[in-house]
């Protein structure tokens, strides 16, 4: 597959405009070549001018999207930052509200006390879950579009045969911020780490297959695809069960 289908399979459709315009780029590099004098009819000197004038305008639209890239990933990082905390805060409150609920003396109250902490903690895991979701995505634009600048700068010099482009990579791409922080796999660690602790039991296993996210672009089966229907359904009958037996 090439990287331009790769590309758009796997984007977040949402953040689409966000990611390397890998295509736009592509198609700057072909235009200049393809409207390149002949180099039999133009002395030297003339085509180097061309293309150091098709460079420069290529190299900076490369930084644009740089910094579209790099101010895109640092707020999608703070807002994951405020959310885990927010979780995390969330978690212990609940957590100390069941401690409570068990302690009780008034039988009454014990019961109704102990179904309210139960769903919250449901919640609590579904929130979790979506924001795993949040930080793998977040983790895939990243890599994608590292890959992107790699492989378009790669094509740049192949096809005008210099090595300019391996070296903007070098100095501008591999020193960015979105490329060096590391912050978001710092996240997802801990997030696995929470989950399976508190609210998992410490079983591991049954945390990240919870947790687990299909393959990024994967084409499921309709029967998959009726299976998740009919769970998805089941569930939602469970919880208004559970609500309604609460109440």
């Amino acid at each position: 597959m090439k990287f331009a289908e790769h590309l758009s399979a796997h984007i977040t459709p949402e953040w689409r405009k966000q990611y390397i315009n890998y295509e736009e780029m592509k198609s700057m590099l072909y235009g200049a070549v393809e409207q390149a004098p002949s180099a039999e009819l133009v002395e030297p000197e003339v085509l180097s001018r061309y293309f150091a004038t098709f460079d420069e305008q290529f190299f900076s639209y490369c930084d644009k999207e740089l910094t579209k890239i790099n101010t895109f990933y640092s707020e999608k990082l703070a807002e994951a930052q405020r959310k885990y905390a927010s979780l995390k805060s969330e978690l212990i409150e609940t957590q100390d509200w069941q401690f409570r609920g068990k302690t009780h003396s008034i039988r009454n109250n014990f019961l109704r006390k102990k179904n309210v902490p139960a769903r919250k903690m449901q919640e609590i895991k579904l929130a979790f879950s979506e924001f795993y979701l949040s930080l793998i995505l977040l983790q895939n634009y990243q890599n994608l579009n590292f890959t992107g600048f790699r492989k378009i700068l790669k094509k740049h010099d192949k096809l005008l045969s210099l090595d300019l482009g391996a070296k903007w990579r070098i100095e501008h791409v591999e020193s960015s911020h979105f490329y060096t922080n590391k912050d978001i796999d710092k996240l997802i660690r801990e997030t696995e780490t929470a989950f399976t602790q508190e609210l998992e039991g410490g079983d591991r296993q049954r945390a990240m297959k919870r947790l687990r996210v299909p393959p990024l672009g994967e084409q499921q089966s309709p029967w998959t695809t009726f299976k998740v229907g009919l769970f998805s359904g089941a569930l939602i009958v469970l919880l208004i069960s559970v609500v309604l037996s609460a109440q």
